[in-house]
């Protein structure tokens, strides 16, 4: 028998169902009993469109909905008929008669609620503490509050700063204002950034941050102006200028310092006097060695320049006036091939001279192996220094560097940000690393994009922290309102896709030339002089449009910032305005000795490259390479061919690894540790070594991989005999 189909089955069934729909209903009639407890009891903000005045019907209905605030735990009570509930409702006053916010006075509000057909009296005491006067105000500041994300930063410190500065922290898939990376961004990242959105690199800043990009610029104005770009030692890029860097070694009796194209922290750099150690086919930067440097207490030191680009186009270049002086640990003697190889005397990174055990810890400014710039100022003007004109020759160096680069940014800040009308898309900190000669001469030795922030020593806390402080200060974020372009871009959407025809887009005002209608841009007074009262240069610049209300809020905001491009003297804005035309007159992209080399030598590489591909090939599908004429003479029927090729794609596809044992394994290990014992007892390593460097043939990765035979070899031992 079945039992579903039995009337004591559907009986209980029917009961079941009658059961659960008491309870739902039980259930309902109890939720909204407890909601409008809730509503009468939740703790929020009183108006007078939310409470009853005493004055008002009791059956009068509110104005508009309330809006539930938190719900407050422990305050409920059984409402009844004739008793009163307390609740806590804050920024009103019973005892003057009016429902105003009254500081500092116990407040009370008698109002009326109606529960299940009855009518409830409430009273609300509190005790205000300076109330906001508008409390809508209030609420949009809290919402419109700037947030930054640092998700891809390792520097814990910018995170304290800016939340110390208000900023919100958010993760990168939110609407952030602000991104702060350690690392170059990608394009896509550039193409989908909203119009209020700033991030700290700008696209095309590679262009002076690689060494050989760097050397290349810098090479390439210094043919178009000689007398104005000697701001960097002679340099060549190897292979590409191995001929001309040869020939100038044949000529001038100097010592060269070669460098990776792409390294940093002082990685693989080493010192040379002959140039025929090199290989021709070594991708290196050499540049001729500065042998007389300027020395502080006998130790070569060079100055980390912290430089913040707000904008491309204009050109506008802020530099920090506290910086770090990083010393060398060993004290300075001019190179010779006995102290060559010692890094502590000739490289003055951070990371390389940390590791000597002469790494001096001070908190004084006068000592230790890391200073402030503040400190270096005052030792050149105990010793008679002009420490202005010196500070002028650094900005020169700076803007010049920066202008070797100047078309390329531009071109891709454009490209990349079409439509950023409100602010700029970027801003970047860059570390300028400046030697300074005997001469109080500062030579440019690199650009870092993404300068150290680590906080070890006490020196760098004091230049590092104000130094971040300023610069999120000095960002125009503040500018653009987030609501308001999001409501624009959504309407543009809508705009574009019904194919509505609405207002033109305003374009963003530019400058040509970047600094030659500088004084259309600075707002000045009519003497002018510029006008120091940021309020009055904000209220003048409201009717600039927003890149003149850029400039107005980072003339305010400067801080421990002093701005150098555009200069403030008039006949350095004509000096520099020249540069700007370097496109104008020779194509960045023109063939030249050094480019068509470097297209033969790619071009040699990519054949190789493919040829090496085509070997792998053909050990993988395990057929001799036929010749084409043979190929064309042995050719199969279409069927045949088909048939051939799947039974190598079952082949391929059933393939397993053949089994290893163990003792095939050991036995292998053993004859390893065999040849390894062989050539180390034998001395095979250092007979060839010694025989590749007395023929002359050593290359920069034997001398880098095996340095202490190098070392022997260069005094005079004999590796091949001593233990």
């Amino acid at each position: 028998m079945n039992l579903k189909n039995s009337k004591f089955y559907k009986r209980i069934q029917e009961l079941r169902h009658f059961s659960k729909d008491k309870i739902r209903r039980d259930r309902e009639q109890r939720s909204r009993v407890v909601r409008h407890l809730d509503m009468a009891l939740s703790e929020q903000q009183c108006s007078d469109r939310e409470w009853y005045s005493p004055g008002q019907s009791p059956t009068q209905q509110p104005a508009s909905p309330r809006r539930r605030g938190k719900k407050m735990r422990g305050m409920k009570k059984k409402a009844s008929a004739g008793k009163e509930t307390e609740e806590i409702c804050p920024y009103y006053d019973q005892s003057s008669g009016q429902n105003s916010p009254v500081p500092g006075v116990e407040a009370k509000l008698q109002g009326f609620i109606q529960l299940n057909d009855k009518t409830y009296r409430v009273e609300c005491p509190t005790r205000v503490v300076n109330p906001p006067q508008n409390l809508d105000e209030e609420r949009a500041a809290s919402e419109t509050k700037s947030t930054i994300c640092v998700s891809n930063s390792r520097y814990a410190m910018i995170g304290k700063i800016s939340k110390t500065l208000g900023y919100k922290l958010v993760k990168e898939s939110k609407l952030w204002n602000i991104l702060w990376s350690d690392s170059f961004p990608g394009v896509e990242l550039f193409k989908n950034m909203k119009r209020f959105q700033q991030i700290n690199h700008f696209p095309g800043m590679i262009e002076i941050c690689r060494k050989d990009l760097l050397s290349r610029n810098l090479n390439r104005m210094l043919k178009l102006y000689p007398q104005d770009y000697k701001i960097f030692p002679k340099t060549w890029m190897l292979p590409a200028d191995y001929g001309d860097a040869m020939n100038y070694a044949l000529n001038h009796k100097r010592t060269f310092i070669l460098k990776p194209d792409s390294g940093a922290q002082g990685r693989g750099i080493w010192l040379t006097n002959d140039l025929k150690t090199i290989g021709p086919h070594e991708r290196l930067i050499c540049q001729t060695y500065i042998h007389r440097p300027l020395l502080i207490d006998g130790y070569k030191f060079d100055l980390r320049v912290y430089t913040l680009i707000t904008s491309v186009d204009p050109l506008r270049i802020f530099v920090y006036n506290e910086g770090l002086a990083r010393f060398a640990t060993n004290k300075y003697v001019e190179p010779t091939p006995g102290n060559a190889n010692d890094l502590y005397m000739h490289l003055t990174n951070y990371s390389v001279n940390k590791r000597n055990s002469h790494y001096e810890l001070c908190d004084n400014d006068d000592c230790g192996s890391k200073r402030k710039l503040s400190a270096i100022n005052n030792w050149m003007r105990r010793h008679n220094y002009d420490v202005e004109e010196f500070w002028s020759n650094v900005d020169d160096v700076i803007i010049k560097t920066v202008l070797s680069a100047w078309p390329v940014l531009k071109h891709n800040y454009h490209a990349c940000f079409p439509g950023h009308d409100k602010i700029q898309a970027c801003f970047e900190i860059l570390g300028f690393d400046i030697l300074v000669d005997w001469k109080l001469k500062p030579y440019i030795l690199e650009v870092n994009h993404s300068p150290s922030f680590h906080t070890n020593e006490q020196v760098d806390r004091e230049v590092k922290r104000p130094l971040i402080r300023d610069t999120l200060n000095l960002v125009s974020t503040v500018l653009a309102d987030k609501r308001q372009i999001l409501r624009e871009d959504r309407k543009r959407v809508k705009q574009r896709l019904l194919k509505i025809r609405g207002e033109p887009p305003v374009p963003r005002p530019r400058v040509a030339g970047g600094g030659t209608s500088k004084a259309k841009i600075d707002i000045k007074t009519a003497n002018g002089e510029p006008n120091l009262n940021p309020m009055v240069i904000e209220a003048e610049a409201e009717d600039q449009g927003p890149l003149a209300q850029q400039i107005a809020w980072e003339e305010s905001h400067l801080g421990n910032f002093r701005k150098i491009m555009p200069p403030p003297d008039l006949t350095k804005l004509d000096y520099y305005s020249r540069f700007y035309a370097q496109s104008n007159q020779v194509s960045i992209f023109a063939e030249t000795a050094a480019s068509k080399k470097r297209e033969d030598l790619a071009r040699k590489m990519r054949i190789q490259i493919e040829e090496k591909k085509a070997k792998q090939q053909q050990m993988l599908n395990g057929k001799s390479k036929r010749d084409a004429r043979k190929r064309h003479a042995v050719m199969l029927p279409r069927a045949v061919r088909e048939k051939n090729r799947m039974n190598l794609f079952r082949l391929r596809e059933n393939w397993t690894p053949g089994f290893i044992s163990d003792a095939e394994e050991r036995l292998r290990h053993t004859w390893l540790h065999m040849r390894s014992e062989a050539i180390r007892t034998l001395k095979i390593t250092e007979n060839i070594y010694s025989n590749l460097y007395e023929t002359g043939h050593l290359t920069n990765t034997d001398m880098v991989v095996y340095p202490h035979f190098y070392h022997n070899l260069q005094h005079g031992f004999d590796i091949r005999q001593n233990p």
